[in-house]
C-alpha cells in the first residue's frame, strides 16, 4: 500500500492520544491528513463537516482552539501544533461561532449562527 493510500484511511486515533504522546512519524502523519482540510475549507461549517466525517471536531479549551477527538472527546492538539495560526483561519473565512461553556474560556463552535426567536 502507498502512503497516499495510507493517508485516505486514516481517521480518529483508535485510542486517546495528545500531541504530546505522539512519536514524530505519527504527528507528521496527523498533519499531513489535517492540514489540506483546514486549507480546503472554505468556511467554518465546511470545515467542521470535513473533520467530523474524519471523526474530528474543533473546540476552545482555555481560550486556544484544539482538534479534540469526536469519540472520546479529548483534546488530540492545539493548531500551533499544526502549524496552523487562527488569524489566519479568520481573515480566509471569518469569525467562527463558538458558544461558550464553563468558566476557563472553553466553547464550542457551531457549524452556523443559532436562529433568533424574534416574532
Amino acid at each position: 500500500m502507498n502512503i497516499e493510500k495510507e493517508i485516505e484511511q486514516v481517521g480518529a486515533p483508535a485510542k486517546s492520544i495528545t500531541s504530546q504522546d505522539m512519536d514524530c512519524e505519527t504527528a507528521a502523519l496527523l498533519r499531513a491528513v489535517i492540514r489540506p482540510l483546514f486549507a480546503g475549507a472554505a468556511s467554518w461549517a465546511n470545515l467542521a463537516d470535513t473533520l467530523r466525517e474524519k471523526g474530528y471536531r474543533l473546540a476552545f479549551q482555555s481560550g486556544r482552539m484544539c482538534l479534540m477527538d469526536r469519540a472520546t472527546g479529548k483534546r488530540l492538539c492545539g493548531l500551533r501544533f499544526l502549524d496552523i495560526e487562527l488569524k489566519d483561519l479568520v481573515r480566509r473565512m471569518g469569525r467562527p461561532v463558538v458558544v461558550a461553556r464553563g468558566d476557563r474560556a472553553d466553547g464550542e463552535l457551531l457549524r452556523a449562527r443559532p436562529a433568533t426567536g424574534g416574532s
